[in-house]
Order: C-alpha cells, then structure tokens, then sequence
C-alpha cells in the first residue's frame, strides 16, 4: 500500500490479525447477527427505535418475532408492538415471586429470521438456563437466529467503576466489553438531556412517583450529560476497535500487553477493570496472574469465593489466567512479566497500615527494582470497602496455635534431653546443640516464622531457668551467659526460619513437579492413544489424579449425539452405585448434550445451567468437539484453584488435540483406502477388458462357425469347438470367482465358516476339480493320516489348493510332478497341519519371491515363462488371492524352492481333534468331517465349483 506522496504503508501484523480472526467469527457459517440500540440511560428510545427498525424488515417481507419486550407503561412503545408476533414468556417461582422471564427453548425451537430481546445485561430468575441474558442471545447467535436487542452505557463492565463515581450509584446487571465490542451493528440512540428530563416530568418514562425519585437521584442533568458524554465517546472508542469495511484496521499501533495482579480483595475488581479498558487502548493482550502462597490454603470461603469472583471477572473480559506458585509476589511478578515481554503491570494501591514485620518497601517499590523497563500502573481502590493488603511478600509472622504449641513442645522436649545430659555431667555446649536440634527438627512440622521467635525466646529463657547458676532462677551470673544467651538465640532463630522456609519452598516445589510430572504423563499416554475412547480414559484418570474426584465421560458421535456415559470414581472413595446413577440422571445428560452441541462449559460453578452437579468441559480441538467431560462437585460453592483449573483445561485440549490426530489418521487410512480401491477398480476394468476380450472372440467365433457352418464340419472339427468352448467359458467362470473372492476380502464382508473338517477330503476334492491340462501332468496327493482334521472354512481351503494346484500346472511343462500333501507338525501352541503344493518346474528366482503375491504380477513381467508355461490369460488374482484366504485363517502362505528343483506353496492350519473341536449336529452327534458326498449338502464346492483355475503362477 502506497500513499499519495508515494511512500510505503506497511501494515501492522497484529491489525492483521485481529483482522483475520474478526472475519473468522463474523464468517462462522451459521451464525446469526447481533444488533445493539445503545442509549446513555433509560428512556431514551431505544426499544421504540428497536420496534421500529422490525417493521421495517417485516414489512420487506423478513419473518420477524418479538421475544421479550420489557413491560413498559409508554403507550408509543406499547402500540408498536401490534402486528408482531410475540412468543409468550416463561413464569418462574422464586421466594413466592411469580417472575417473568424470556423463553428461550420456545425461541430456538420458532428460529425466525430476527427475533427482539429487550434489555442486554439483565439477570435471568433462578431455574434459567444461563444466569445472564446476554447468554442466553449467545445460544440465539449460535443458534443462527439475528437478535436485535438494547442495553445502556452503564451497563458495560469497563465503564462500571467511571460511572459509580459520577453518578453514586453502582449498576448490578453488567455484560463484558466483549459483547458489545462483537456486535455486529450498535445503533446509538441519542436525544438531549433537557428533553428526557422532559420526557420524565412528563411521565413517558416512569409513573410520576418513580419519575420524581429518579430525577431527584440518577437522573440529574449533570449525571445525564455525562453518562451521554461516556456513551458518545464509548461509541468512537468501538469504531476504532472494530476494522473497517475495506479490510484496513482504523488504528494501526503496535499491540502493548497488559499484566493485572489478581487477588481476593473486594476492591480488586476495579483493578481488573482498568487493566481491561488498559488492554483494549494498547491493542494487546491481557494476562491475569495469580499467586498461590503457602498462606492461600488458608484463606476462608469468603476470600476464597472472592478470588473465584475476580478471575471469572478477568475471564469475561477476555484475560487469560496465569497461576504461579510462591511467597514473594514482587519477584514472581516482575520474573514473568520480564520472561513474557509484559511492559504494563496494574496493581492495586495498599490501604492497609504499616505492620509489625513488614517489609521497609512495598510492591510498588520493590517492582521498580526488578521490572526494569516496565511501567506499574497503581490503581487507587481506597474508595472501596475492605481493602486488604496482600501486595507484600508472604513473611508467615502469622500467631497460630499449632505453632504456638509445637515451639513450647519443643522448647520442653529440648529441656528434657538437656536435663539427661546435665545428668551425666557432660558440657553445657552439648545442651545448647540439643536445643539447636530438637528446635530445628520441630521447625520441619512448623506452619510460620512466629515458630521462630517463640522457640528462640523459650530456649534462652529454659536455659537460663535450668542450667545457668544460680539454677531454677532467671538471674545468671557469669560474664559469659550474655554471650551465651545471644548466642542461642540468633542461632535458633536463624535456623529454624530457614527451615521453616525450606519447608515451604519444598512443598510449592512438590506441588509444582507433581502437576508437572502428571501433564507430562498424561501427554505421554496420550500420544501413544490409538483410539478416542483409550483417549477419554487416560484423561480421565489424570483428572482423578491432580483433582481427586470422580470424573464423567462422554463421547461425541458421528451423528451429533453423545454416548452413553462413562463415570470414572475414585478408588476407595465409597461412592456406591447411587452416585453413579445420580451422575448420569437424564438432567446431567441433557447439561452435557448441550456442551457438546454449544461448545461452550456449563454445570455447576458457571453461570450456566448451574444447578447440575457436575462442571462440564468441552473435549474439543479446532472448534471440533470430540466429548465432553464432567467434574463431580459436591457443594454448589465449591471450586478449585485457578492454576488446578488452567491444568485441567490444558489436558482436555490435549486430549482434544489427541481425539483429532486420531481422527485425522483414520481419515486419511479411509481416504488412502478409498484411493486403493478406485486403483484397484481401475486396474481391475482394464485387465477385463483387455483378457475377456479373446475367450469372448473365441466363444463367439466358435458359437458362429457352428450355427453357420456346422452341417460342413467333421465330427473331430466340433468336438475340439465344443471343447474351446468349454475352456474358454471355464476360465471365465474361473475369473469370476476369483473376482467375486477378492471383491469379499477387499470390503471385509468375508464369513468364515470354521469348522472341523477332515484334510483329506478337503485335498481330494480340490484337485478333482483342477484344470483339465492337469492330465499331462502327473498329480499326487501324499496325505497318510485319513483321520487328520483342521479347523478351517473348507470351500475357501478348497478354492486356495484349486488355485495353487491350477497355479503348477500352467507354469511348468507337461510330465511335471506334482504334489499336494498335509502333514502334522508340532508347533509352540501344539500341533498343526501343514498343507503344501510341490512342483519340480522351474522354480521363482529369489527376487520374485515376495512379488509374486502381488496383485496384477504375473510372470511375464520378469520372464519365468520362457521355459513353457501359458499365461496370455493371467490377471495375476489368483496368488494374492490365496494369500489374503490364508491370512483371514490366521497362517500365511509361503514359497521355497524344492530341492532338488521346482517351488512350494505352503500354509499352516490349526488342528482339530476328535475331543473338543468336533462341531455339535442338531441331534446331539458329533460331526465327523465333510466328505466328497455330502460336499454339494453342505455348500463345499462339488460339481458347480470349476476349480478357479486361474493362470497367475508367476513362477
């Protein structure tokens, strides 16, 4: 791109991006269009805007409906509702309250092409499907139904903590910035504040005795200009952040990240807010981080609710949540930020006074030390109630009555050991590093550094009371017991914080390596998956490994349904039956298929069907959802840690990850296959056409030589005809079979009929049906045991000694022997049967020994016919066709050379015995075996089989 003074514009990457991923959600095939009338405060116009524009688009011929409309008692509005058609809302019991909410099974299942949904940011009743509207028109978009809805600028998250200051009043119904920043259209709806004061004096927007409260609160003209100064500006700021029609981003700045501490204060969210309108201003991405210290664990359910509070907050706002774990905040800060190329840090400003044991620099301090280069952004939340002070390094000066227990105990175990010894009149410096050691070991069990001082403190006061003279005073006389005193106390003082600090840095250090170790493993095992189910138990047991709960599975199918569920316990945990039951109730069902079918989390902890008792998760991979897995929770408010939660998420992307690559495999292995069928299709229409041509020529100039001229032919002249004839349709029925055999094999639709059969027969029956040529050869069958039996399908085993024996004798000259035997052999699983096919022809070289189970390889291609041999019919079927017979038998079919010339084709069959393998007749008698006799009763292949006599020897 040039400008006009000729100069490159070069574009920046990060524009580009978001470019591409706003065409990519506003190009999602399906998804409907979200429009927003955007007012500065109620009864500007905004639904009466909203009610005129459906007209319009129902009078051009649109199927437009009305969802909910608030209840206004503005007759302008009211009257505009006449010619649309509305959906009934849904009654809600809530404390004896009958409340009316939005509909929205009743909307999706209507699914007009624009649907009216008053008021954005309301909070649906208890019972709702989600817990915000906003939501529930999330589902509508998806859904692919165009919404058309109204929210106010003190509505927006971003915005709150501006507006409360002006205007005192704090709005509870909020949406993320998000929302409104991807709609696709937002209509500003503007008049001025003289004239909606007017509108209010004269009772158009509320009844006269709300009027007059409200225009004696929110409605002052000062707070109405401003709050339209911020909805006008907020307006501008959206146009810059939204790329323009000709694919140009309106601003063009490099992206600057944003690091926004997270913590359990109350006023913490006015923190996250500006670290989020911070974000958006710089163009980059916001990161969320969070600490968890040894003092975390510690935290009550209020703090802890709290802290879940503000990162679902910073997760609406589009942060993503780091956690680390540690003590000291200001290093762990100031090392990510340094190792992300994080430049904007926001913290909160510290409300709370100056403690015994704090540090001499607070964080702010301290971060401009070790960020160098980056900017902290302090954000003054002193306004707010309850600000607590958790911005300085976690130091454990923390009085518990566990410590205060175990530093007395020690102290007294301590003077007990110290006492022995005094007893066996050893030295003073032996008790002074009993007291050492017993305080140190102490120190492992201890929770805080007020351990420290009240052992210190006890150990000098114990030893003064019981080994300093005068004893069982606390007077000490000696120049040296001062010495003595300091000197056991700073050196328990320091040993014991130092382990006391060791401990934790070892317990953090665990907890990191077995979250780690536990990824790691899951990724391992994932890797090596071969299937999706294989898939969602590995994850599964990984869950139960970091989170110790009972997890559920499902998996998605083909058709858009979910299996049936898979419920992993924990061992040892006593859940019974009953919980599983409960688990899989036709509501948890219904709250998974809807995961499955929104690709969105739901269950209990989120603002989604929470009523349900497990926390859904899509198990997805590129917007593909493969299942969906369900975290058992056993209270409503309970939740774990953010760096639990990141982890799990991580493992089910990776399964998601593993689902697709599996997926992904067998795609490709049926599209391979696909390929090799249409290959094999086309190889196998070019060879029929190209070798039915001649016996088809020759069966039809025989046919006609006979119909014309057959009162001219000798008697020998018509039997060699009718002989042609015969072969030649032989050979084709012969082709056929084999055909039909390959076609079953290739589409797996194959039955086996095993059963017990006895090996002689089978052989005899085979090379009665052989070749006609077989006559100028001499054929042997060499099977001593008549009573020797396998278990096989007795007509595949027929058609594969046919082919092998019709194989012989068109690849080696006539008066060649022949020989077709069955032996037993003893194998490492017992005994088995081998059946073979010699020759003393002229061999296969060692090169074609593996390319002669090919298909379409017939000897021709490397010159094993030029010692006789008729091929100019072989399609090279019929080999690889015994192969693949055998190998559904579960043997293989093998060629060597027979000595002292000549080739065999072998095979291996299981033994059958006269005990256990013997099939059972209908009447109780055991089966004896298929014979020559009954071959055509039972379906062997008797005198319709041709032999399937096929010229493929290749060698």
């Amino acid at each position: 791109m040039v400008d006009e003074s000729g100069f490159e514009i070069r574009r920046d990457p990060d524009a580009i991006l978001r470019q591409i991923k706003e065409a990519e959600r506003s190009d999602e095939p399906g998804r409907g269009k979200l429009k927003i009338f955007f007012g500065y405060a109620a009864g500007v116009g905004k639904t009466y805007a909203m009610l005129e524009d459906a007209h319009a688009f129902k009078e051009k011929g649109l199927d437009v409906v009305a969802g909910y409309i608030e209840p206004h008692t503005r007759a302008d509005t009211t009257a505009l509702l006449d010619g649309l058609e509305q959906i009934d809302c849904r009654t809600i019991e809530h404390r004896g309250i009958r409340l009316r909410e939005f509909d929205l099974d009743a909307a999706l299942a209507r699914k007009p092409q624009i649907l009216l949904v008053d008021e954005l940011a309301h909070t649906n009743a208890p019972g709702s499907r989600h817990r915000k509207r906003y939501q529930d028109i999330e589902e509508l978009l998806r859904a692919g139904i165009n919404v058309f809805t109204t929210v106010n600028v003190q509505h927006l998250e971003g915005l709150n903590d501006k507006i409360s200051a002006i205007t005192q009043v704090r709005v509870a119904e909020r949406i993320p910035d998000s929302v409104f920043d991807r709609a696709d259209s937002v209509e500003l709806i503007d008049i001025e504040p003289d004239d909606l004061i007017e509108r209010l004096n004269a009772g158009k927007v509320y009844v006269p005795d709300r009027s007059w409260v409200a225009l004696s609160n929110f409605f002052t003209k000062k707070n109405l200009a401003a709050l339209r100064e911020i909805a006008l500006r907020r307006m501008a700021d959206r146009m810059t952040r939204t790329p323009s029609v000709d694919g140009a981003a309106c601003r063009v700045e490099a992206g600057e990240d944003v690091l926004v501490y997270v913590t359990p204060d109350a006023g913490n969210v006015k923190v996250i807010r500006a670290a989020a309108n911070m974000a958006e201003a710089f163009h980059g991405a916001l990161t969320a981080l969070v600490i968890e210290s040894s003092e975390s664990k510690k935290l009550g359910p209020e703090e802890r609710a709290r802290l879940r509070s503000n990162i679902d907050l910073a997760e609406e706002l589009g942060a993503h949540v780091v956690t680390m774990h540690g003590d000291d905040v200001a290093v762990l800060i100031s090392q990510y930020s340094i190792t992300a190329g994080i430049t904007q840090l926001v913290l909160g400003s510290a409300s709370g006074g100056k403690r015994l044991f704090s540090p001499k620099e607070n964080l702010v301090s301290r971060l401009s030390h070790l960020s160098y280069g980056a900017v902290i952004n302090v954000v003054p939340v002193k306004d707010l109630p309850m600000q607590l002070s958790r911005f300085r390094p976690a130091t454990g000066f923390k009085l518990t009555s566990g410590d205060v227990v175990k530093a007395f105990l020690a102290v007294a175990v301590a003077t007990a050991v110290g006492l022995l010894v005094h007893g066996l009149g050893l030295a003073s410096s032996v008790i002074l590093m009993g007291y050492m050691l017993v305080i140190l070991l102490f120190a492992t069990r201890a929770d805080g550094f007020f351990y420290s001082v009240i052992a210190a403190l006890g150990s000098v006061l114990a030893y003064n009371f019981f080994f300093t003279v005068p004893r069982f005073t606390l007077d000490a006389y000696g120049i040296n017991y001062p010495f003595i005193f300091g000197f056991l106390m700073v050196s328990t003082l320091v040993a014991s914080s130092l382990t006391v600090r060791a401990k934790r840095q070892s317990e953090a250090t665990a907890r990191r390596a077995y979250r780690t170790e536990a990824l790691l493993e899951s990724s391992r095992e994932l890797q090596a998956a071969t299937s999706i189910e294989s898939c969602f138990a590995m994850a599964a047991k990984q869950i139960m490994k970091i989170l110790d709960r009972p997890v559920v599975m499902y998996q998605a199918l083909r058709d858009g349904r979910l299996s049936a569920p898979e419920v992993y316990d924990v061992p040892g945990s006593g859940g019974g039956d009953a919980r599983s039951v409960d688990l899989v109730s036709p509501y948890e069902v219904a709250v998974a298929s809807w995961v499955a079918s929104n690709n969105e989390r739901a269950g209990a902890t989120t603002n989604t069907l929470a009523e349900a008792r497990c926390l859904y998760l899509p198990i997805r991979s590129k917007g593909t959802v493969y299942g969906v897995a369900g975290l058992v929770m056993e209270e409503e408010s309970e939740d774990f840690g953010s760096f639990e939660k990141n982890l799990l998420i991580a493992m089910l992307d990776e399964c998601g990850q593993a689902c697709e690559r599996i997926v992904s495999a067998r795609e490709r292995h049926e599209m391979r296959t696909k390929a090799e069928k249409e290959e094999l299709r086309s190889n196998l229409l070019r060879m029929i056409s190209h070798d039915l041509r001649t016996p088809l020529t020759s069966i039809s100039g025989d046919a006609d030589m006979l119909l014309s001229e057959g009162g001219r032919l000798s008697d020998e002249q018509k039997r060699r005809m009718y002989e042609d004839i015969y072969e030649d349709s032989t050979w084709l029925i012969n082709l056929v079979e084999n055909l039909l055999s390959v076609t079953r094999i290739d589409e797996g639709s194959l039955q086996l009929d095993m059963e017990p059969e006895i090996v002689g027969d089978i052989v005899r029956e085979a090379v009665a049906h052989t070749n006609r040529k077989g006559a100028a050869h001499d054929i042997r069958v060499d099977v001593p045991d008549e009573l020797l039996m396998v278990k096989a399908d007795a007509r595949l085993i027929m058609q594969v000694i046919i082919n092998l024996v019709n194989n012989a004798i068109s690849y080696t000259p006539a008066g060649s022997r022949i020989e077709v035997s069955a032996r037993r052999e003893k194998t490492a699983d017992g005994h088995a049967v081998r059946i073979a096919v010699a020759d003393d022809g002229p061999g296969v070289p060692d090169a074609d020994k593996e390319r002669i189970f090919g298909m379409f390889f017939t000897g021709s291609e490397s010159g094993l016919l030029k010692e006789g041999g008729d091929a100019h019919r072989s399609m090279g079927l019929g080999l690889a066709l015994c192969r693949s017979i055998v190998r559904v038998h579960g043997s293989d079919l093998v060629i060597s050379d027979a000595d002292p010339r000549g080739s065999v084709f072998s095979f291996m069959l299981p033994e059958a015995t006269m005990g256990g393998d013997l099939g059972e007749r209908g009447d109780g008698s055991a089966e004896s075996g298929s014979t020559a006799e009954d071959a055509a009763e039972r379906g062997l292949p008797g005198a319709g089989l041709s032999g399937v006599g096929e010229n493929d020897r290749k060698g």
